[in-house]
């Protein structure tokens, strides 16, 4: 006995099932996609942040939780070499090095 498939409407199981695993499958890489990017934003801010307070211990502004050091060497022609050398409380590092040379006015 033939049974006539030109009345058949919707989907197979087998067809659903498929598209399911692939809805699944796509939805799981997207959020692992979301993830990494969150964590590299996380990232990115968080070294800009250690270099604005490499710049600010640069100026003389020291922020609390942010251990630093701020160096002074001669340098060339009679210019001061300032470094100063940050650490976020995450680990990150910066170290921004500036040459000051103050002349007189003549």
């Amino acid at each position: 006995m033939w049974i006539n498939l030109s009345n058949q409407q919707g989907f197979s199981l087998i067809e659903t099932l498929f598209s399911l695993l692939l809805f699944s499958l796509s939805l799981s890489a997207l959020m692992k996609y979301q993830q990494a990017l969150g964590l590299g934003f996380q990232q990115q801010w968080q070294q800009r942040e250690v270099w604005r307070q490499a710049f600010q211990r640069l100026h003389g502004n020291e922020s609390m939780g942010w251990p630093s050091q701020l160096s002074s060497h001669s340098g060339p022609a009679g210019c001061r070499l300032l470094r100063a050398q940050v650490t976020s409380p995450a680990g990150r590092q910066a170290t921004l090095t500036q040459l000051n040379c103050h002349q007189d006015a003549r």
